[in-house]
């Protein structure tokens, strides 16, 4: 094991007890940084590492909500809803689990080094692989079953219906999790796996409330009251309809703007204000998916 890592075996203080449930329970877990975080009640948020900017902007906002929820979400540190579902939580003060496919000593995929950094730091990346185990196909799928096993329900937020998401889903199905999916335009591959999760009696997600609804949530049935658009005509609604979902140079916006400062600032201020809007790394602004 790496250094800082803890080895959690079956029927420890500290195993998560929702994998005892599952079948061909792993014996033993590779933990990496806080393992106490693997104790609190767990959402998964998986999907296409190839997402749309839809796409990310929706795992991004589920698990902002969900840690506000007081839940951990697991995902599997691969490109795309995996890292939204990890950065949305971490963004929203709260724990993510990476399970990962490899060695504890490996992070794959390599440009997620610092992302597991941010996670390790409140939460915790697992894995049942030992050190120096690379990144091989069929390790995939052994991951995604821990990735069921962990949590009591799962969401797939974008998934062609050959993928690992669909693959954990159907891990989710055979360990009697809830199932949840996101419906998505009806002519994108992207979609079609959580379309036919929906067919099969997988819960609808349009906004948090339906999660927490299934999940017995307190909040559930009490979804937050609209937010109204900005008024035509002054700064908020000039910014907001110049962004999108992956974000514009803030600078650039800045330079455009007719305006004065002070009402440029009033704009900003009052869509951040409402969660219309997000700051993203280097300068740009972005829409939000759903407001908070």
């Amino acid at each position: 094991m790496q250094s800082g890592s803890l080895l959690l075996v079956r029927g420890g203080p500290l195993w998560p007890g929702l994998l005892d449930e599952i079948p061909h329970a792993p014996a033993r877990l590779i933990v990496t940084g806080q393992p106490d975080a693997l104790r609190g009640d767990c959402l998964a948020i998986v999907g296409t590492r190839r997402a749309t900017a839809r796409g990310l902007a929706v795992a991004r906002g589920l698990a902002v909500q969900a840690v506000r929820s007081g839940l951990t979400v697991v995902s599997g540190l691969a490109l795309g809803i995996d890292a939204a579902a990890h950065g949305g939580a971490l963004e929203g003060g709260g724990r993510t689990v990476a399970v990962m496919a490899t060695g504890s000593d490996l992070t794959y995929p390599r440009r997620h080094v610092a992302l597991r950094r941010r996670i390790e730091a409140s939460g915790c990346c697992v894995t049942e692989f030992p050190r120096g185990t690379g990144p091989r196909p069929h390790h995939f799928p052994q991951r995604n079953r821990i990735i069921a096993g962990l949590a009591r329900a799962v969401v797939v937020v974008e998934a062609p219906v050959r993928s690992g998401a669909m693959i954990t889903a159907r891990y989710a199905l055979d360990f009697n999790r809830e199932i949840l999916a996101v419906p998505g335009p009806v002519d994108l591959e992207n979609h079609r796996g959580c379309h036919l999760l929906l067919k099969q009696g997988a819960a609808l997600v349009e906004v948090w409330a339906d999660v927490a609804t299934v999940l017995g949530l307190e909040e559930a049935g009490v979804p937050g009251a609209p937010v109204a658009p900005p008024s035509p005509g002054n700064a908020a609604a000039w910014i907001l309809e110049r962004l999108d979902l992956e974000g514009v140079p803030r600078d650039d916006l800045r330079r455009r703007w007719p305006g004065s400062e002070d009402w440029w600032q009033q704009g900003l201020l009052a869509l951040e204000t409402a969660g219309l809007i997000r700051r993203l790394p280097g300068g740009r602004l972005a829409r939000s998916i759903w407001p908070g």
